[in-house]
């Protein structure tokens, strides 16, 4: 039995609730079709879609129709659930479009296929309500035919006869038989070559079987594949269990199978809707979720699959929340970490200067049912801030970028060439430099910073997007490069490039339809024009319908402007389509008023260092410093590189350390015997330095944390790792901080860094008093340990594992003497 993946896509009030229903319903899975408005549905359980009448979370269910096996997802329909819809097109095989025969072609219709065609999912459409419509077959086949290309009515007389002018194997094949075969069907819907569009009503129950039919007979089963890869789509909690759901796309998985060496699979399930089975293996085709998987997260790839790169759709308004008392944000955050695995487009944030907690969202529904999950959650009544537009920027031509970062004991140099993109391609990192001009090891630290860095622009400080990062050039440090060098040198590379470039702002623009009566179309042609939105207006039997785009930033809330100039008569509906070129720029420039020479998290100047002294250079005359120079006074591509240079030191201390390793051990070199008198003393091994710091200890004991502590634990303990972060950069040392978390229930303890600094959360039942004295006897041969605590009994144990101790005072003001002394 084939199995195939099928999305069931819509738009609002397209009819795709009542679909699902009558595909359970002849598939023998329900015994009589639930309706939206009886809130009776099967897969529309949850209580925010009952009250809403509307989908709002991707459900799964298990239908079997003759000899075919389909996995249908049903996805949301509403335009503020677009990202919950998204993350289900990578691992469908086939997306089943409705348009409402009422309505036609809507604008959240055109986000659907942009969405399809950037995954490149096949789509066959289903025109439903054909009961009440009030077009023709023929006017709706026009409309889609203007929208989306090469449709065409498999119901219809010609249908044979148009499917021989999709490609040359299909006409051959109609030429000679008079017909075309299903599999030569299959494939031309597969790769995109023509969407097939089918009419009826789900309602009336009129065309459901010719539906499943078509699913089953035009799409195409993916090749078997005994590997085992799966792809993760979503992240769902039930009860406080998290849940990883997947479609398996080759091989196996069993229950109990470890995916890596911290996470195993508990258990499989099957799910429909609310409903599942437990199963011992899921195969190939099958959509399975899996309990036990604790960091997973949707997008990834597992076994051959690759992790997806980004999503098309993005938040583009924030909201701050607020709570009724101070000391609750610290759960509102917790609570949002939770919410964010679902959603990782919530990007739920602090703001370093003002505490406030921010989130960023698609509109007015998602934060209401956001509200409400709040409260059922943790309690919590939250409030949400008037919503301000999310920008991007990027740059219009193609610059030269460099950054060095070298305090002492450091060192990282990065050459970058930032280029502009089309609009929607992101942030795409790759390199051209040569392995012999840097080290492979050097270019995976600098590609992996300019990677993971959320690079913001120098206009308002908003996030980068549609360009090109190219590391051309870089230079590392045998005995001083550190990890996070190169990280800084990366970051003030691309900075350096966008002081240089012309940058330009980016807004979000919004597809609009209004519907209105013909005495408010002037009015309604006027307020868009002032609005800066593009349109063109068509006269329909009810009225007159106007179509367009425009920026979100003046077209936001728009529905109730048409109800009011139009006394209720009219109707819009809006749908975020993307970024675009903003024509306000200087004047939101203006009103941002941010000042990219001040942003001390993305510093556009670098840091070099002479005579064993640091000091900053800014933007402008920093490539004058820089150890890799252009080869012409123009710049470009070609860089000419100043190789490492190895004294004979440093060469005779090399060889020294490694003498003697490819001896023969069996040949005895005569050595001449020194008399025992001459022999010099042995050295004192040295051995590096690290600093082991009791967070809470010091949290509340210096002075630029302890009073923010006892208002928001969690922002005080961010400022501390922010300034130890700091510390060890200077110092170069090792340094492990230790927090307790003994105290959460079932908390399996967490560590979060890089070799040089790493921050460590205990686990339940484990003190940070244990873990240090842990780590004292763990490393007492490999480090030089100095241990930060006032507490008296961790300096007495720690001093029995030889580690030296120093006081919270005496570490916070080491700090601060650094703290000046770099500065100066």
């Amino acid at each position: 039995m084939e199995r195939k993946s099928v999305g069931i896509l819509a738009h609002v009030d397209a009819g795709k609730t009542t679909c699902v229903e009558s595909f359970l319903y002849h598939c023998n899975v329900i015994r009589k079709p639930g309706r939206v408005d009886h809130g009776d549905s099967d897969l529309d359980y949850d209580v925010d879609e009952r009250d809403h009448g509307i989908t709002i979370y991707s459900k799964e269910a298990t239908l079997s129709w003759k000899d075919t096996e389909l996995n249908l997802i049903d996805t949301p329909g509403h335009a503020d659930f677009s990202a919950e819809m998204e993350r289900v097109l990578s691992v469908i095989d086939l997306a089943v479009v409705l348009i409402s025969g009422q309505d036609g072609v809507q604008a959240h219709t055109e986000t659907i296929m942009d969405c399809l065609a950037f995954y490149h999912v096949p789509v066959l459409f289903f025109v439903n309500k054909m009961d009440i419509a009030e077009k023709s077959e023929e006017e709706l086949m026009a409309d889609l035919t203007a929208h989306f290309g090469d449709c065409i009515p498999m119901n219809s007389p010609e249908a044979m006869e148009l499917l021989g002018m999709v490609n040359d194997d299909m006409l051959n094949e109609y030429l000679e038989t008079g017909k075309v075969s299903d599999q030569r069907i299959a494939h031309a819907v597969s790769t995109r070559q023509f969407f097939p569009v089918l009419f009826g009503s789900a309602l009336k129950d009129i065309g459901m079987t010719d539906l499943l039919d078509a699913i089953c007979r035009y799409s195409e089963a993916p090749e078997p594949n005994s590997e085992f890869g799966a792809r993760v789509f979503k992240i769902s909690m039930n009860e406080g269990e998290r849940l990883t759901h997947v479609k398996i796309t080759g091989g196996t998985l069993r229950a109990k199978q470890k995916l890596s060496d911290e996470e195993k699979v508990d258990q499989i399930r099957i799910y429909h809707g609310a409903r599942f089975e437990a199963v011992s293996e899921a195969v190939q085709g099958q959509i399975a979720v899996l309990r036990g998987l604790k960091k997973i997260e949707a997008g990834q790839g597992l076994g051959f699959e690759k992790d997806l790169e980004r999503p098309m759709i993005e938040p583009c308004l924030h909201y701050e929340l607020e709570t009724e008392r101070e000391n609750d944000k610290k759960l509102l955050m917790e609570t949002l970490r939770r919410l964010q695995e679902e959603d990782p487009m919530l990007n739920a944030d602090v703001d370093e200067d003002t505490g406030a907690i921010g989130i960023s969202i698609m509109g007015e529904m998602q934060a209401e049912i956001l509200q409400r999950r709040i409260e059922r959650e943790c309690g919590l009544s939250v409030t949400f801030s008037a919503p301000r537009i999310l920008f991007r920027e990027t740059i219009g031509n193609e610059v030269i970028g460099s950054g060095h970062f070298e305090p002492l004991r450091h060192y990282a140099e990065v050459h970058v060439r930032l280029s502009p993109l089309k609009r929607g391609e992101g942030i795409v990192v790759r390199s051209e430099c040569s392995g012999d001009d840097l080290p492979s090891h050097f270019q995976n630290a600098a590609l992996s910073a300019l990677r993971s860095i959320p690079h913001k622009g120098v206009l308002t400080g908003s996030l980068l997007t549609d360009v090109e990062i190219v590391l051309i050039a870089g230079k590392g440090h045998i005995k001083h490069t550190e990890g996070g060098d190169f990280r800084n040198a990366a970051r003030r590379a691309v900075r350096q490039g966008l002081m240089k470039a012309e940058s330009l702002l980016l807004e979000p623009y919004c597809r609009f339809e209004i519907s209105l009566p013909k005495e408010s179309l002037s009015y309604c042609l006027f307020d868009l024009q002032n609005r800066g939105a593009s349109f063109e207006a068509e006269e329909k039997p009810t009225g007159m319908s106007v179509k367009g785009k425009g920026p979100l930033r003046t077209m936001m809330n728009y529905q109730s402007t048409v109800l009011s100039y139009t006394k209720g008569q009219g109707r819009c509906v809006l749908q975020p389509c993307g970024y675009e070129v903003c024509t306000d720029q200087e004047a939101i420039v203006g009103e941002t008023g941010y000042d990219p020479t001040a942003d001390l998290r993305n510093p556009p100047g670098s840091v070099f260092c002479t005579h064993g002294s640091s000091f900053s250079v800014s933007w402008e005359n920093s490539d004058a410093y820089m150890a890799i120079k252009p080869e012409s006074k123009e710049e470009t591509c070609t860089y000419s590189h100043t190789r490492y240079h190895v004294s004979e030191e440093e060469m005779k201390a090399i060889i020294d350390s490694q003498s003697g390793n490819n001896r023969n051990p069996n040949k005895k070199k005569p050595e001449k015997k020194k008399p025992e008198s001459q022999k010099p003393p042995r050295p004192a091994k040295i051995l590096p330095r690290c600093r082991i710091v009791d967070g809470y200890n010091m949290l509340y004991a210096f002075d630029s944390t302890r009073s923010l502590a006892q208002k928001d634990l969690s922002v005080a303990r961010d400022i501390l790792i922010d300034e130890l972060a700091a510390y060890q950069a200077y110092t170069g040392e090792k340094m492990i901080v230790v927090f307790d978390g003994y105290r959460r229930s079932d908390n399996p303890g967490s560590s979060q860094g890089n070799d040089a600094f790493l921050v460590v959360y205990t686990a339940t039942g484990e003190t940070a008093d244990e873990r240090i004295e842990k780590l004292a006897h763990e490393l007492r041969d490999t480090y030089e340990l100095l241990v930060a605590s006032s507490d008296g009994l961790v300096q007495n144990s720690v001093f029995a594992q030889g580690a030296f101790r120093i006081s919270a005072r005496m570490l916070e003001g080491e700090m601060n003497d650094a703290k000046k002394l770099f500065e100066k």
